[in-house]
């Protein structure tokens, strides 16, 4: 057999699924390659396009699932943030002669979300993957940090960043990143709005109340600064365990930098630790 045979058997395989969901409403799972402009519907708009080695379908936005933001620019780039994830959708489409099909995720939600809802509980474990990452711009040029949307197989819940761990988080990003997946518990369903919350630090062990014996007022001890703000400076002592001082007197201290602080109070009931640092090990 020639090798352009065999690359040609070897793509081939691929067409009975695409023609299956078309024929059977079938969902498919693959991964976003790209964002292009295509025609559809009299007009030019952005679509999701999904791939497997050579075989390409195209998902536009009114079948993607994703809500058009304000402007053109922001939503490419709300599709853009799914290049690189794997995508459910059923195909409504094909055009063979030009080896295209067309996709619908939103059609595939549907069906996923009628068989989702049900298992969506209180305290339940699902499995969730990152879509995007939630931030609010301040007026200073910075940004708060908010948390991510999630996605659980189907419907997207809400993790909070506070949620994110059990010690100070400052930036989402140091934690977890777009297209990461782990499994997260179930912490609020309002049904009438269609809203979930979930939560990644219910998963993670928790160093409280046992931080309390560990830490104890006038004991020095080192760790690394792990956020800066207005009020003070957060220093990370253990996975979860973040003490808080004022700013130091003497110069000012970066995230990154490790330091040595003394120990001042600790509240095991407020899961708290504060102290004031005394001298900078090593600048990040």
């Amino acid at each position: 057999m020639q090798i352009e045979e065999v690359k040609k058997e070897f793509v081939e395989n691929y067409w009975p699924e695409v023609y299956a969901s078309r024929q059977n409403r079938t969902i498919l799972t693959w991964p976003v390659i790209g964002v292009e402009v295509h025609s559809h519907n009299n007009g030019k708009i952005p679509c999701m396009v999904v791939g497997k080695d050579r075989i390409k379908g195209i998902i536009p936005l009114p079948e993607s699932g994703v809500e058009p933001a304000a402007s053109a620019a922001l939503t490419r780039a709300r599709l853009q943030s799914y290049i690189g994830q794997n995508v459910s959708f059923i195909v409504i489409g094909i055009d063979r002669e030009n080896d295209l099909f067309m996709g619908s995720r939103a059609e595939a939600l549907k069906v996923l979300q009628a068989e989702l809802w049900p298992e969506l509980k209180e305290n339940a474990v699902k499995t969730a993957t990152v879509r995007r990452i939630i931030r609010r711009p301040r007026n200073d040029g910075s940004v708060t940090e908010l948390g991510a949307v999630v996605d659980l197989g189907g419907i997207e819940a809400f993790l909070p960043i506070y949620e994110l761990s059990h010690g100070w988080v400052d930036d989402v990003l140091n934690l977890i990143q777009v297209g990461d997946v782990f499994d997260v518990k179930i912490i609020k369903v309002d049904r009438e709005a269609k809203r979930v919350t979930v939560s990644l630090k219910d998963m993670i062990p928790d160093p409280w109340p046992d931080a309390a014996r560990r830490y104890t007022k006038g004991g020095s001890y080192k760790g690394k600064v792990s956020g800066v703000v207005d009020y003070g400076v957060f220093i990370n002592l253990e996975p979860g365990v973040d003490a808080l001082c004022p700013h130091p007197k003497a110069g000012r201290v970066k995230k990154g930098d490790e330091v040595v602080m003394l120990v001042g109070k600790v509240s095991p009931e407020k899961r708290q630790i504060r102290g004031v640092i005394i001298r900078v090990l090593r600048r990040a």
